[in-house]
């Protein structure tokens, strides 16, 4: 990873050779066009100044291949040059209106790995922690961070900064060592909630540990996590898979208790909570949530797994859970549970929810795809009542191609223990194994203007049978979906959910609820109110 020094470096020329051509432009030394007016065919890219960026003359970017704190991206510096390549002398303006110039100013606070300087763009501190805490207590709440990575985890300790990377996930790495979250954000005490007004965006957060949100770890505040790529962070477990330090063990990407952050946009991917550990704790391979109302929008969550939710694990949470990518994510736990005599009982696939809220768990318009479980509701099982929570709505999904390993309860859609969601308006389709299963033929939840469809088989109780199914609800299909481009060869990547002119499942949702157009809703994931993606 290229990490910006600050430091000036001169330029040198240690000349073009005995035959007196400029390896850059293949002209000669004094301008003199040597290449007999071709199309540059022998242009060579070069960086001159080791910047890390090749010169615009051989098709780089850099406006300045002479001077090392010239390029696109570098902070503005106090020294009258374009440095960051803009076409003007940006940062040294006064955007703030301060009587200091950006470029000296100490809010934003700038971070860079390695760096010792006061925290001004021009000279920024030497890590993130720094930033966030020299931001948060001097009331600036802003800090930004250069490219580069950064070995720390970090703790935002009750401050509302709104930290940033300069150049993007791709560029900017916080590394966590894997022994503890990379980032916690945290309710201090004080009551003022300050915590609220946090904010981490363009960060790769990787390699975090401990027994609790390895990637970050957020508790009773609502930050808001945005545009990052959670990657590679995993649950601390012994040899047994058991984790380690911790009654628990939850959340391999993300852990919130008690909290409303917005989770948007992310990337979450190859995240782990102890998959193949007790069946205690081990949940939310990218997601755990426990209480509070999260919005989790617009996510790319794909090949996480834990014991239970292998993408996402929501308990008594009035969570949001809309517009999402759920793809190819495991559930699967070793332990015999609930006297079922299971060698392996992981619930939920793509999701679990165990619990639903008081006002209630909402899952709309996600792709539900390629995700498995080793008993429970490949795609998304609802689990447990509770006499005063437990409400959850399923509607205009998209739940196709997942699959349970070791039973037939449900590779598609699971309702257990008696639980009452409602569920209309989805696409339950191709699933290896029963699309739609139920536990007991006294449940009275309800299921309509859905389309179950391609099963082995559609539907399914305990009892061995589908009979219960033909009183739940009103409207529902049994026909092929018409999708524009799919196929049950596990790759999630070629898949294509919108619906070809004819479908069955255009207009046919649940009489009320629109389009965005103010048609008729169309079943699936781009059916209904919120059927228009970011």
């Amino acid at each position: 990873m290229r990490l910006f020094a600050l430091v000036f470096l001169s330029a040198c020329n240690a000349g073009f050779g005995g035959a007196g051509k400029d390896p850059v432009l293949g002209d000669s030394a004094d301008g003199t066009d040597t290449d007999t007016g071709d199309t540059d065919s022998d242009v060579v890219p070069v960086d001159a100044d080791g910047d890390g960026h090749d010169s615009i003359e051989t098709g780089g970017d850099d406006c300045d291949d002479t001077d090392a704190t010239v390029y696109p991206g570098a902070p503005e510096l106090c020294d009258g040059k374009d440095n960051d390549c803009s076409g003007g002398t940006d940062g040294e303006g006064d955007t703030d209106g301060d009587t200091l110039r950006d470029c000296e100013d100490y809010c934003p606070i700038y971070a860079l790995s390695g760096a010792v300087g006061d925290g001004r763009i021009s000279d920024p501190v030497g890590s993130i922690q720094e930033a966030v805490d020299e931001a948060g207590a001097t009331a600036c709440n802003e800090a930004r961070a250069f490219y580069g990575t950064y070995e720390e985890n970090v703790d935002f300790h009750g401050y509302g900064v709104n930290l940033e990377s300069v150049s993007g996930a791709a560029s900017t790495i916080v590394d966590g060592g894997g022994t503890d979250s990379v980032f916690a954000i945290e309710e201090d005490g004080d009551g003022d909630l300050d915590e609220d007004g946090a904010r981490i965006a363009g960060f790769t957060i990787q390699n975090g540990g401990g027994g609790v949100g390895a990637g970050i770890r957020i508790m009773e505040c609502s930050p808001t996590i945005e545009d990052n790529v959670i990657t590679d962070n995993h649950i601390n477990a012994d040899t047994t898979g058991a984790p380690i330090g911790t009654a628990g063990g939850v959340g391999g990407g993300i852990r919130s208790y008690n909290g409303s952050p917005s989770i948007l946009g992310n990337d979450i991917i190859g995240n782990d909570a102890c998959m193949d550990g007790p069946e205690t704790g081990c949940d939310g391979g990218a997601i755990d949530i426990r209480g509070g109302a999260p919005t989790i929008v617009g996510n790319y969550i794909a090949e996480n797994t834990a014991g239970d939710g292998g993408a996402i694990w929501v308990a008594y949470s009035d969570a949001w859970i809309a517009q999402n990518w759920i793809l190819g994510n495991e559930a699967d736990d070793s332990a015999e549970a609930d006297g079922e005599g299971l060698e392996r009982d992981g619930q939920g696939g793509g999701i679990d929810v165990q619990i639903g809220g008081s006002v209630g768990t909402v899952i709309t318009n996600n792709i539900i795809a390629d995700n498995r479980a080793s008993a429970l509701g490949g795609g998304l099982v609802i689990y447990e009542p509770n006499s005063t929570y437990g409400k959850v709505t399923v509607t205009n999904n998209v739940i196709a191609f997942n699959n349970v390993i070791e039973t037939d309860w449900g590779a598609g859609f699971t309702q257990w223990n008696g639980t009452t969601p409602i569920v209309y308006n989805n696409i339950i389709y191709g699933n290896l194994g029963v699309g739609a299963f139920a536990d007991d033929s006294a449940s009275t939840f309800t299921f309509d203007y859905n389309d179950v469809s391609g099963n082995f088989p559609d539907y399914e109780d305990s009892d061995g049978s589908a009979d219960l199914w033909s009183g739940k609800g009103a409207a529902n299909l049994s026909v092929d979906p018409g999708f524009t481009l799919v196929s049950s060869d596990l790759d999630f990547t070629n898949d294509d959910f919108t619906l070809k002119t004819g479908s069955a499942c255009i207009d046919a949702g649940k009489m009320g609820v629109l389009d965005v157009d103010g048609s008729a809703s169309d079943l699936g994931v781009f059916g209904g109110p919120n059927g228009s993606w970011p």
